[in-house]
């Protein structure tokens, strides 16, 4: 129970009220304003909540703010050539609904905290170090929250010990889709549904059902299973944690002067707090008393992205700047979640079924208008849309693309761009996209001639089309050439294709290129890795192959975006087939070096 009067003097309560006001209509842009998020209501932000009004009027607690620092871990070392570096958004979806308290100062505790900066660095280097060390150094923060994919998670461990080392008491957070995809609890439960399952639907999901031997070799890889890794981390989240994360942060604010232990064994005892959050998935701890991984699960409710605060794209350390549009400020949206596809390489789909969610969860067109609404207030200058498969729902698209051109006849056409396969555009919709303002596709290409087992993009291409991949990859290139829409790849090498096969694959590639389809540094190679969570590793697991630890350094060529380290692609080989590609390709190959 609150110890605090629940009376507020009302001359005292109206200058809150006021100064709210005030701020609300100096901070906030126009398509903010009919947001505001606190639990339980969704008024006027203007408007203050009974809590935040007990807060701003209490002089119990001295200073209100607490310092928190947010770090999306690179995944590249300084020098890599051929990644693209790009807006944090996973993190940032992440923090998106503590931002928007903080923005209208609902945060719903006592002390609030105050984000002092979000570092995504583009790529570890000495110079991330230095800025990392001084920022630590300068704002002492009681929370470090780092964000990381597979291939960031040595460089993310490497960000919590520096952390620990120079800010012992800080509580570290870590999450992220590498998180997410060595969570043993989701494996366990999806495992359980699919033996409840039978005939071709278990079948189908049948690379899930992994015994007690996988599952305990899965669990080592699970952040905490080293000893040293609970000195580095405190808390991690796997799942959904737009709702989990302000509500660790409200637990932190009731026990400062926080330390790790008294917060982490209030998270033990509580685990009401976290069951009735929205969202699937948990948050582990460990318990040094016990000597064992803790999980406290969320409620297993899927998050409505239509309910979510659009994320703040105000605090980063760096700009985001695409070539492709002509190194105009870009930023990034994410419309849908999920793919339709489940090809073997990728996590999306797979993550859903893990994780029991809808495999396609899309956000309404109108709530996607508001957010392009937002950015060009902001002055951003263009949009790229982080869905893998931007066109995969053809009655979204259409209605996004009325709410869009309506957006242009008001305020011009905004240029932008996406990602999507060849399977799901056709000449008459890449028209009305390039009328709209998209001025660049990213297609995963994979190869001239992908193994259909692998890349189900392929085999569905197959039953609707009498076409192969390589016809249909020319056809589309051609015609978003005849709309002015600018075309960027992405080649998978280790998919098991031949010698001759990948030669196929460079030699249409540079046709594109020299027809002016595939426009000079928009061509990106891959080797292919078994990431954690996708179907390959699934397979991995239960052959009983050794898993890939991406704890480890891992080794790349600087030209390709990803690491070959476990790939079968390995050594001299990486190297040759990148003279190779060089040699066909020529300024198609993406060479640039992170800014």
């Amino acid at each position: 129970m609150d110890p605090r009067p629940l009376a507020v003097p009302e001359a005292l309560a109206r200058s809150v009220r006021r100064a709210r006001a005030e701020r609300i209509d100096r901070e906030l842009y126009e398509e903010e304003k009919r947001w505001r998020w606190h639990p339980g209501d969704g008024g006027d932000p203007r408007t203050v909540s009974q809590e935040a009004l007990l807060r701003e009027t209490s002089s119990e607690h001295g200073t209100k703010y607490f310092p928190v620092l947010f770090v999306s871990a690179p995944h590249i070392e300084e020098g890599a050539t051929g990644a693209f570096p790009g807006m944090p958004t996973p993190l940032l979806y992440a923090t998106c609904v503590l931002d928007r308290m903080l923005r209208i100062d609902e945060f719903p505790g006592s002390r609030v905290p105050d984000v002092v900066a979000v570092l995504n660095p583009p790529a570890y280097s000495a110079a991330f170090e230095k800025e990392l060390v001084g920022c630590l150094r300068e704002h002492r923060p009681v929370v470090v929250g780092i964000s990381n994919l597979s291939e960031g998670h040595h460089f993310a461990l490497r960000i919590a010990a520096t952390v620990k080392k120079e800010c012992p008491q800080a509580i570290v957070l870590l999450g992220g889709q590498h998180e997410d995809a060595v969570n043993p609890d989701a494996y366990r439960a999806a495992s359980r549904r699919v033996s409840g399952m039978s005939g071709r639907r278990q079948e189908s999901h049948d690379d899930f059902r992994i015994g007690a031997e996988e599952l305990g070799r899965l669990t080592t890889l699970q952040t905490f299973a080293r000893p040293e890794e609970r000195e580095l981390a405190d808390i991690v989240f796997a799942g959904d944690s737009a709702f989990a994360l302000p509500e660790v942060l409200k637990l932190v604010a009731e026990c400062l002067p926080a330390d790790a232990e008294t917060v982490k064994k209030r998270m033990l005892a509580e685990p009401d707090r976290f069951t009735e959050l929205p969202g699937v998935g948990s948050l582990f701890t460990y318990d040094w008393n016990a000597r064992r991984i803790e999980s406290l699960p969320l409620s297993g409710v899927p998050i409505d992205g239509d309910r979510l605060p659009y994320i703040d794209v105000t605090r980063m350390t760096h700009e985001n700047r695409f070539p492709v549009f002509g190194h105009r400020r870009t930023a990034q949206i994410m419309a849908c979640l999920g793919c339709k596809y489940a090809c073997s390489f990728c996590h999306e789909s797979a993550d859903a079924f893990l994780y029991e969610q809808p495999k396609i969860r899309q956000r309404s067109p109108q709530h996607v208008i508001g957010e392009i609404r937002l950015r060009i207030e902001q002055g951003f200058e263009a949009v790229f849309f982080d869905d893998s498969t931007f066109t995969q729902n053809p009655r979204w698209l259409k209605e996004f693309l009325t709410l869009l051109e309506e957006l242009a006849a008001d305020h011009g056409t905004f240029e932008w761009g996406c990602q999507t396969t060849v399977n799901d555009v056709d000449r008459d919709l890449l028209r009305r996209m390039a009328a709209a303002g998209c001025s660049y596709i990213y297609f995963g290409v994979e190869s001239a001639e992908p193994d259909a087992v692998r890349v189900q993009k392929v085999r569905q291409l197959l039953l609707v089309s009498e076409g192969d991949w390589t016809e249909r990859l020319r056809e589309v290139a051609h015609w978003c050439r005849e709309a002015g829409i600018r075309v960027g790849t992405s080649l998978q090498f280790g998919l098991g294709e031949a010698p001759e096969q990948r030669l196929e694959t460079l030699d249409l590639i540079a046709e594109l290129h020299r027809a002016g389809c595939i426009p000079d540094g928009c061509v990106a190679l891959n080797v292919n890795s078994p990431y954690p969570g996708t179907r390959q590793w699934l397979q991995m697991l239960q052959s009983g192959a050794t898993l890939p630890d991406y704890r480890e350094k891992l080794v790349r060529h600087p030209a390709f975006e990803t690491a070959h380290q476990f790939s079968s692609i390995t050594g001299q080989d990486v190297e040759a087939l990148y003279l190779l590609a060089a040699d066909r390709l020529g300024r198609a190959l993406h060479q640039e070096e992170p800014a």
